[in-house]
């Protein structure tokens, strides 16, 4: 009985520190940028999304030219007052460069005070591809 117990709680612990990252993750992420997400796998609603909060020429035009999916958040940092969020999205289609699809984009976005204000090509994850 004192192993299954053991084994037991060990499960519970398991699950909760699971729980308590994922929760951690997501709620780390600010609205502005949460709606970039939500936004991001439709090219229309991305383009809009990325003007609505990018200040004047920081988001490239090229962003908005292929069909992504996925888009994850796989880090999140603050520098010198700009809080970046490095985003990776897989092409799925793109008449501008049939070479990018299937590949893993991978770019930070820098937000101050709910704008976009630095935007970093990260380029793709594995190889070099160019729009």
């Amino acid at each position: 009985m004192g192993k299954k117990s053991h084994a037991t709680s060990g499960l519970a612990f398991v699950i909760l520190f699971v729980v308590c990252i994922l929760g951690c993750q997501s709620s780390s992420v600010i609205p502005e940028m949460k709606d970039v997400i939500d936004n991001f796998t439709d090219r229309t609603k991305r383009a809009t999304t990325l003007n609505k909060y990018g200040a004047a020429d920081v988001v490239p035009h090229e962003l908005t030219l292929c069909d992504m999916t996925k888009p994850v958040v796989s880090k999140t940092e603050e520098k010198e007052g700009v809080l970046y969020y490095t985003l990776e999205s897989r092409v799925e289609k793109c008449e501008h460069s049939p070479a990018a699809v299937g590949t893993v984009r991978i770019f930070a976005i820098g937000w101050k005070s709910g704008e976009i204000v630095k935007f970093i090509w990260g380029g793709p994850k594995g190889g070099k591809v160019e729009y």
